[in-house]
Parts: structure tokens; C-alpha cells; sequence
């Protein structure tokens, strides 16, 4: 079974294959393409740096402004870039301890892999879209399969935490623990964004208040089916539901009708900075002091992964003061 320490290192070792390219040889790379580096002779090209920074932070750039994006886009690549370095180092060591992966052990990770594609989705047809092979995959899957190796031989040593260090960090953080108050609530929103002109801001009103009519009538269709037809929300496709917030999510408006209302109800019409609102309770958590006796085991297993943590990166940290990387000056740009 993988480790938690595998886990955590899943984005360091590129091992998250549904949306992350496979670690590609310098063999593989294109002839106008460059190295940016080199760890004790393997080199790193610019090609797989860029397509990992895009496919890692991907959404994140496109959604920012054009002027933001190449600066972005470069520190992306130098975070990037440095993963895979280490990762290097690590595929080294490994390589270096003869650690080897068997077929059944590559077999398995292919099989939860394939478990994990969108249903009626089939590896082949997944891996041809994403311009991958599933040779390659599985080449990335046995590389993975022995650093996951490796790194559990360095954590080995590490002790699980005892029972009075839990309890010491319990009683030390304990305000990290605490479950805040509660609301699940759905909305219909009438927005008036972009509308400065006192008549269209009153129509607007109009509409949310005959909608509220209609709901305390009874008579007419449910909130949830006027969600459908009127909200300006995306919530609204499923009947305006926003599912749990805690107190200050919300603008204060909002918030401060969620909160005060029984589980149930429908608000009267809220104006917030995007519209009119109508808000609906569904259900309501008190906040609840935290129980030591409910999450210790959790704390235990956080706990461990951290000092594992910490052990993974003093191991890394060691083989970077003993490896020859070789970096080319300014070469991640694109």
C-alpha cells in the first residue's frame, strides 16, 4: 500500500497522471529544444518544463490578466523546475540502490489509475488526448513505484509520535480545532450589476418581491424551481444551492440574513453589492468545541507525515550538496 509520504510527494515526483505529463526523456525532446539543466549528466529540457508549469497551473494562469500571466508563468516554471530536479535526484538514487519495481506492483497503479478516469473513459483514449502514450505512463508509473521505495526506506526510521506529544500539540493549537457556527442555504438572485438607473434598479426589485410573493403563496412552483428559471447565480442550475458556509464568507448582508433565519424559512428580499436576494435555510451546525478523543488519531497520522515530511526533505537537501546541477542562465521563459 503507498505510504503517507508517497502521498504527500505525489506533485514533487509527478505522479498525479489524470491532468500532469510523464517526466519525458532529454531523448525524447525536440532538436530546437534546450536544456535549462543538468543533475550528475541528466538533463532537464525546456519543452518539459513549460508543459508541466501549463498543465500544473494552467486554469490559474488563464484566469489571471494578460499583463500578469508571462511573469506567472515564469515563476511557475522555476517552481516546476525545481521538482524536477529533485525528482532527478531521486530517480538517481534510487537507480543508484537498484530498487526495482515489479510488473505487479506497476500493474496495480495502473489498475487505480484507470479506476479514476471519467466513467466509460478508456486509458488508451485518455492518454491519446492528452498527446501521451500509455508506454509512457507506465515508464512514469515504475519510476514513481521505485522513488515511493526509496522514500520509504528514508521515513522508516521515523518513530510515530507518542501519545503525550499528540496531547501536547492538542492543547497547544487547540483553537486550530474548533468547528465554527454553520449555514447550508440556497438563493435566487436578481442581479443589478452594471445597472445604474433608479427605474431598472426598482423593476428589478419588483421581480425579486413577486417571486417572494409566489413562494408564501404556495400555490405557484417551489423556490428551488424558480432558482432554475430566475437566479443570476451558476447556483441556480441546482436550485440555488451554495451548499455550507461558516460566518464571514458571505458579504455581510447575506451573512448576516443566513444566519439569523430558522432552518426553513425564506428571507425577505436582500440587497447585497450583486442584486436582490432570496435566501433560503436548509440546515444549520452549531459550533462545536473541539474533542480530543474524536481527532487524535487523525493528529497522530498529521503528526507522522510531518516528521516524514522533514525526513524526505533533510534526505534531498543531502543529495543536492553531493550532486553536480548544472543550470543554464534564463532559459524558462515561454
Amino acid at each position: 500500500m503507498m505510504k503517507t509520504t508517497q502521498k504527500r510527494l505525489s506533485l514533487l515526483l509527478a505522479t498525479a497522471l489524470l491532468g500532469c505529463c510523464a517526466f519525458s526523456s532529454a531523448q525524447d525532446a525536440k532538436p530546437e529544444d534546450e536544456v535549462v539543466a543538468t543533475v550528475d549528466g541528466t538533463k532537464i529540457m525546456l519543452s518539459e518544463v513549460q508543459e508541466m508549469a501549463r498543465t500544473r497551473f494552467g486554469m490559474q494562469l488563464q484566469a489571471m490578466p494578460e499583463e500578469q500571466r508571462a511573469m506567472m508563468m515564469q515563476q511557475a516554471q522555476q517552481m516546476v523546475l525545481g521538482d524536477m530536479i529533485s525528482r532527478t535526484l531521486l530517480m538517481n538514487a534510487a537507480a543508484e540502490k537498484k530498487i526495482t519495481a515489479s510488473d505487479e506492483e506497476v500493474t496495480e497503479r495502473l489498475e487505480d489509475l484507470k479506476k479514476r478516469l471519467p466513467p466509460g473513459v478508456a486509458l488508451e483514449d485518455y492518454v491519446k488526448s492528452a498527446g501521451m502514450t500509455v508506454e509512457k505512463i507506465t515508464s512514469q508509473i515504475k519510476e514513481d513505484v521505485k522513488v515511493g521505495k526509496l522514500l520509504d526506506e528514508v521515513t522508516d526510521s521515523v518513530a510515530k509520535p507518542s501519545d503525550e506529544e499528540v496531547k501536547s500539540f492538542f492543547d497547544e493549537n487547540e483553537d486550530q480545532f474548533k468547528q465554527g457556527e454553520s449555514v447550508q442555504a440556497s438563493h435566487i438572485l436578481i442581479s443589478t450589476k452594471g445597472i445604474s438607473d433608479e427605474a431598472e434598479v426598482a423593476k428589478k426589485k419588483e421581480m425579486i418581491e413577486g417571486l417572494k410573493k409566489e413562494i408564501d403563496g404556495g400555490e405557484g412552483k417551489s423556490f428551488e424551481e424558480l432558482a432554475k428559471e430566475h437566479s443570476a447565480c451558476p447556483s441556480g442550475k441546482s436550485g440555488g444551492d451554495l451548499g455550507p458556509f461558516t460566518r464571514g464568507q458571505m458579504v455581510p448582508e447575506f451573512d448576516a440574513a443566513a444566519f439569523t433565519q430558522k432552518v426553513g424559512e425564506v428571507s425577505d428580499p436582500v440587497k447585497t453589492q450583486f442584486g436582490y436576494h432570496l435566501i433560503k435555510v436548509t440546515n444549520k451546525t452549531e459550533a462545536k468545541a473541539p474533542n480530543f478523543d474524536e481527532i487524535k488519531d487523525q493528529l497522530a497520522e498529521r503528526l507522522e507525515a510531518q516528521a516524514k515530511g522533514k525526513a524526505v526533505d533533510t534526505f534531498i537537501a543531502g543529495l543536492r550538496d553531493s550532486a553536480k546541477i548544472e543550470m543554464s542562465s534564463d532559459k524558462q521563459e515561454g
